[in-house]
């Protein structure tokens, strides 16, 4: 096995080594540093807009938007198992990050948000409305030290965000541009809904566990006939936590099956909380996606 250590002198940093059977990855605290190197050797090359301009750009965005992307990768069709799914897919799957500059003496630092899933390769991306509420909600207030909101890829390049295309509050769900230069991203097609026992895989980065993979089934097809058809949910029994919003739910054959949005916990007691039974996974079916993409 490679030395763990001599991949991260390179440059981009990759965030993992390989032997023959797994992927192991690197100490959460080392990877923010490391992301905070290439950010700003990042920005002596690409511009990188800031929260603020950011916010004033998706503000005179139509809340009817649709993102135009020609033409989407077609679904794949063959039957994965799990580590097949994750080797073909993983570079898929991209991570939000925050920069925020130094203020009242905190330095400056880097923050994992949320994750994304690149849809095409030259950078359109989707996750949750909530993940950028910030600069989509007219009264909604920026922290006052946070300067940039960008991505990340497994190799460790960093991706400014070009603009917010299209979004919808009640699908929780978000498509934007990001910036690759000359890079082409890796893929996730987006798929088919699923049926309630069907198999979905997850691949996100809950809190500090980078990469992580969980397996279940659709548990509950949802919709909330109030709000129509964006207000359609799936529930899934594949865990994912904060840190998840916006990574893909991946069917057998490795498609975008759906997207992470929520959590519920049950609790036996409700006041205090305390007991808690079980945490209902909810999530975006690929459908209210596409009802976001103008496409052919």
């Amino acid at each position: 096995m490679t030395p763990l250590f001599i991949l991260l002198l390179s440059s981009p940093f990759t965030l993992y080594a390989q032997n023959e059977k797994e992927d192991i990855y690197v100490d959460y605290d080392e990877l923010l540093g490391n992301v905070l190197k290439n950010l700003k050797a990042a920005q002596l090359k690409t511009t990188f807009m800031s929260s603020a301009e950011l916010r004033k750009q998706t503000l005179t965005l139509p809340f009817d938007a649709k993102a135009d992307i020609p033409s989407l990768d077609k679904p794949g069709t063959r039957e994965m198992t799990g580590p097949q799914i994750v080797k073909t897919r993983k570079n898929g799957v991209l991570m939000v990050c925050k920069y925020f500059k130094a203020s009242e003496g905190q330095r400056e630092k880097i923050q994992l948000h949320a994750t994304a899933t690149a849809i095409t390769a030259d950078g359109m991306c989707v996750s949750n409305w909530h993940v950028f509420m910030n600069f989509i909600q007219a009264d909604a207030t920026l922290p006052v030290n946070d300067s940039i909101t960008f991505l990340v890829n497994l190799k460790g390049e960093v991706f400014p965000i070009e603009k917010v295309l299209a979004y919808n509050e009640m699908a929780d769900a978000a498509v934007f541009k990001i910036n690759t230069g000359k890079v082409r991203l890796s893929t996730i097609p987006l798929g088919t809904e699923l049926g309630v026992g069907e198999t979905v895989h997850t691949l996100t980065n809950p809190n500090e566990y980078l990469y992580y993979y969980s397996k279940g089934v659709v548990a509950r097809n949802t919709a909330q006939h109030k709000i129509g058809p964006m207000g359609d949910r799936m529930e899934i029994t594949a865990d994912y936590a904060k840190g998840s919003s916006g990574g893909p739910i991946l069917d057998d054959r490795g498609n975008m099956a759906g997207m992470v949005s929520t959590t519920h916990s049950i609790y036996a007691q409700e006041r205090p909380q305390g007991n808690l039974q079980m945490v209902i996974k909810t999530t975006i079916p690929v459908r209210s996606l596409r009802r976001l993409i103008q496409s052919k």
